[in-house]
């Protein structure tokens, strides 16, 4: 496969800035981030010419520069550590030619190629004094016809919710949908959690920046838990005390298996296991952070696992995983709110697990990008027939796992230690339920 860059330019929004907005405050979860991007891929299933994808690829600049506009911080740069500056610099925008069919790159997906997709290299990570755009796009034309979307979000400002806001009211525009965007909101986040010097933090783990060391080479692979597999999970683990949601029965069991693949050959069975699960805090919080709030609102809920073997059940694991969201409250999230030294309390230590964040923990991270809507995303080519996420073997931090939604269930997509992935890969207890990147099916 082949794919060329036919150009390349900057898409500025279409009305500039008032001065008023030209600085954008971020929130203090912003502040924790990694400076790197994420990725996103969107696969339409509408065939185009050469002249239909120009006008499509037209409309959608066009109508990027007016959601640059409604959306104005995502054309700046970042200023200092605490804000960024609107400076309407704007958006990179990319197209390419694919020179195979989608289908011929689909079944089975092509992982190892799928970064090139994107329009620059997702997850890595980037010092913080590098000045990065919020955004880049690639609009891919393959053979047939098909376009697919790539997406990198600067992480910075945006998690995946704020991607769908901004996604929903950039493709509404371009198809003259105007009932269907969705103004963003700027000002609660960093309002309500404002951005605070957080040297000396006890935050243990909360620091996330300190994993920005601990990159390896790691490959990316994508597992299907299709609706009966899941089904069938819950049956296993549901109980009198015990009735876990999908999420929980897919990352308990995903849990399992990876740190059985990651410790099979260790000589070092002392090393403490964490799962870390990226929490989205608008659900929990509600208003005014329900609807349209832009910034990472986002908790992790850091929990001790036990000595995990083969053997273990699943159910405890689940239990465990009960407990610990069960933390995440309401009352929790107004206390960081409300109380300036809670950063800093033993409360919050005892969270991030502050005395085992000195015993070099191995960390799985679990993000969920369910019901973000990203699968009904039409920018008037129909709704994506595939989302997907990103591939390659390459330079990263390992044991990530993002969880994504599909009309046949659940996909997991893993990026672990090449050796780790390898012995997951013949696991059959775990290929029972988890199907080894399938075919997309309806292309």
């Amino acid at each position: 496969m082949e794919i060329s860059i036919k150009s390349r330019e900057t898409i500025k929004p279409f009305l500039p800035t008032s001065n008023e907005c030209k600085t954008h405050k971020l929130c203090l979860f912003d502040v924790f981030q990694l400076n790197t991007y994420f990725p996103l891929i969107l696969f339409y299933g509408k065939t185009t010419n050469m002249q239909e994808f120009l006008d499509v690829s037209i409309q959608l600049k066009k109508s990027l520069s007016k959601a640059l506009t409604i959306f104005y911080p995502l054309g700046g740069r970042r200023g200092d550590l605490f804000s960024i500056d609107c400076n309407d610099e704007g958006a990179i925008y990319m197209e390419a030619c694919v020179n195979i069919s989608m289908e011929e790159f689909l079944n089975p997906p092509k992982l190892e190629l799928i970064n090139q997709l994107l329009p620059c290299e997702p997850n890595k990570c980037h010092p913080h004094q590098e000045i990065l755009p919020q955004l880049l796009v690639q609009v891919n034309l393959f053979k047939c016809g098909r376009i697919a979307i790539g997406l990198c979000n600067l992480h910075i400002l945006l998690d995946a919710y704020s991607c769908s806001i901004f996604l929903k009211t950039w493709f509404a525009i371009c198809k003259g949908s105007k009932e269907e965007t969705s103004l963003p909101d700027f000002f609660s986040a960093s309002t309500f959690f404002p951005p605070r010097n957080t040297f000396g933090v006890r935050g243990g783990m909360l620091n996330l920046n300190n994993q920005s060391a601990v990159e390896a080479k790691c490959t990316t692979r994508r597992f299907l838990f299709n609706a009966k597999a899941i089904n069938d999970l819950k049956v296993m683990l549901t109980s009198n005390d015990t009735k876990p949601t999908r999420y929980q029965v897919v990352s308990s069991f995903i849990c399992k298996h990876m740190i059985v693949a990651c410790t099979k050959e260790s000589c070092d069975k002392t090393r403490p296991m964490v799962a870390l699960h990226v929490v989205d805090m608008r659900k929990r919080m509600g208003e005014p952070f329900s609807k349209g709030s832009i910034g990472n609102l986002l908790w992790p809920s850091l929990i001790l696992l036990g000595d995990v073997k083969k053997n273990t059940n699943i159910r405890d694991l689940v239990r465990v995983l009960e407990e610990g969201l069960g933390k995440l409250t309401k009352e929790l999230f107004l206390k960081v709110q409300n109380d300036p030294r809670f950063l800093w309390s033993d409360e919050c230590a005892h969270l991030m697990l502050e005395g085992i964040a000195t015993k070099n923990p191995m960390t799985l991270v679990f993000t969920s990008w369910a019901n973000m809507g990203f699968e009904d995303m039409d920018f008037g080519r129909g709704k994506p027939l595939w989302l997907a996420q990103r591939g390659g073997t390459k330079e990263t931090i390992p044991n990530t796992i993002v969880l994504m939604e599909t009309k046949e269930g659940i996909e997991a997509w893993m990026t672990m230690a090449e050796e780790h992935i390898a012995i997951l890969e013949k696991d059959m207890d775990f290929l029972q339920f988890a199907l080894l990147n399938p075919s997309v099916s309806n292309i």
